[in-house]
């Protein structure tokens, strides 16, 4: 196996720690603003809660686009017959993890009655397809991707319901659902289509991160292929058409119509919604790989254990959060979040802070799991 480009590393681990700064952004927002506030909700938002649950759409295409990379560099290690196991077993663990741990680090429900696929979960599926996906030569890798990203959208007219098998698997595969169950909540988020599609494209990727790779021609693809994103995602939004299922609306100010342009659907990942998230990362990707400063050496660090800082981050937000609520007379179990929580009669009804407040708080966990990933690293 050819050796990876730690110029690509350096790239791929600055990236990592500036999205997960975005991601801890909006777990600070949803434990600490107005509870269950939509910032996607135009008729009652505003440009900066919106663009607060914005910028945290840039972690998950990052995070499948770089697993790809490091997927292609891991499984290149061994014969494609030797990873077969190793990828189901990693698999297996992403999503006992995803099961046991993320779920619990959002809920602190010890009866465990909101279950929910998100990324954790759905990149361990995306593992099991991998095992026969790889397979497949670099070209066909490809084509199996763009045909995801592109033409997922063909099928959103399947709608299913109920809690058959059948409908199950169609929730996983590109329905985003929620199943309530007694007093249990099952929730499908990220599902394989497109993310799968975007695994693949940074598998395929990873051939020009080697050392024997051009640098020169890396940044150029990285750049071309980004800006044509970014191009595509305005022509295909302003023409309103395929790619996207909510439509952008002209609203009663220049403000909201920048808005309804900017609301994209992400469960499950529209084509535009990848075209301008994507675009960016791969110029971020481009540039990145040369950055030397001490702001490039905080992200870097931030960025080495990306799984642990984020399970890490919401455990410590979920806990202040708590916190937060006992010294102000509150009880604590009213930050155990059940289906409950969403009702009318949510006991967190009325609970929540400025969105000043949160940036503040938001700085103070990003810098506690830098000193803490700091430390572990040392």
């Amino acid at each position: 196996m050819d050796s990876i480009d730690q110029r690509t590393f350096q790239s791929r681990r600055i990236l990592l720690g500036v999205v997960m700064t975005f991601a801890i952004l909006d777990h600070t927002r949803l434990f600490f603003h107005y509870w269950n506030t939509n910032p996607a909700d135009l008729d009652h938002t505003t440009f900066s809660l919106f663009f607060t649950r914005f910028i945290s759409h840039y972690f998950a295409p990052a995070v499948f686009f770089v697993a790809g990379i490091e997927l292609f560099q891991w499984m290149g290690k061994k014969t494609k017959k030797q990873n077969i196991w190793p990828l189901f077993q990693l698999g297996s663990v992403l999503i006992l993890i995803e099961i046991f741990i993320n779920n619990f680090l959002y809920t602190f429900d010890p009866y465990y009655r909101t279950i929910g696929v998100f990324i954790i979960g759905s990149l361990g599926l995306c593992l099991y397809f991998m095992a026969g996906l790889q397979y497949l030569n670099r070209n066909w890798i490809l084509g199996i991707s763009l045909i995801i990203i592109i033409g997922h959208h063909v099928l959103d007219s399947i709608q299913m319901k109920g809690d058959s098998p059948n409908a199950i698997l169609w929730y996983l595969l590109h329905q985003q659902k929620f199943i309530p169950h007694n007093q249990s909540l099952y929730i499908v988020n990220y599902t394989l289509l497109p993310w799968l599609g975007v695994l693949l494209l940074g598998y395929f990727w990873g051939f020009f991160c080697r050392s024997e790779s051009s640098p020169v021609l890396r940044k150029k693809v990285l750049l071309y292929s980004g800006f044509i994103l970014i191009a595509v995602f305005f022509v295909l939004r302003g023409l309103n058409g395929y790619g996207e299922s909510i439509p952008w609306k002209t609203g009663s100010s220049s403000l909201l119509s920048v808005l309804s342009f900017f609301n994209l659907t992400k469960y499950p990942a529209s084509l535009e919604f990848l075209a301008i998230t994507l675009g960016p990362i791969f110029l971020f990707l481009a540039y990145a790989e040369n950055w030397k400063n001490r702001v490039a050496q905080f992200f870097f660090t931030l960025g080495q254990f990306p799984l642990f800082t984020y399970l890490f981050s919401t455990l410590i937000i979920h806990l202040a959060a708590m916190a937060w609520l006992f010294f102000n007379g509150k009880p604590l179990q009213n930050m155990v979040i059940t289906t409950a929580s969403y009702s009318a009669k949510s006991p967190l009804l009325n609970y929540g802070y400025s969105l000043g407040t949160v940036y503040l708080l938001w700085l103070v966990f990003v810098l506690i799991c830098y000193f803490v990933v700091k430390k572990i690293k040392a």
